[in-house]
């Protein structure tokens, strides 16, 4: 059966993708108010961008047909990325399914972001 098991990394793609999103934001003076205090400041930033962008990848691989969890791998003293993406296919033959006006495709709307796994699993 079909496992994947994920330590993310690359959440700084995401992270770019707001800064360009903040500077535009920005210059049209329209910078979305529940976003504005996550965006305001550069730790909180990145970290929005990384859980963010670790939500997302769970919904897209749930739309792929995968059971998943995200589990803590590391004790929070260690380090603060510490997140386990553990994913198994529930019916390797099924098909992916269309994400559809899902939490996911709505927040990547709202961000403004395209991520690459999105792309990569074809959904």
């Amino acid at each position: 059966m079909p496992r994947n098991l994920s330590v993310p990394c690359c959440q700084h793609e995401l992270n770019a993708q707001l800064d360009e999103n903040k500077k535009r934001w920005k210059a049209e003076n329209t910078v979305p108010q529940e976003f504005e205090p996550l965006l305001k400041y550069g730790l909180i930033k990145e970290r929005f961008a990384s859980l963010a962008t670790d939500a997302l990848r769970a919904e897209y691989l749930e739309k792929s047909g995968y059971s998943v969890q995200i589990l803590e791998f590391i004790d929070m003293e260690h380090t603060p990325k510490n997140l386990l993406i553990r994913a198994l296919k529930k019916n390797p033959s099924a098909d992916r399914q269309n994400p559809g006006n899902t939490g996911a495709k709505s927040l990547a709307e709202r961000l403004n972001v395209k991520p690459k796994l999105k792309k990569l699993l074809e959904i």
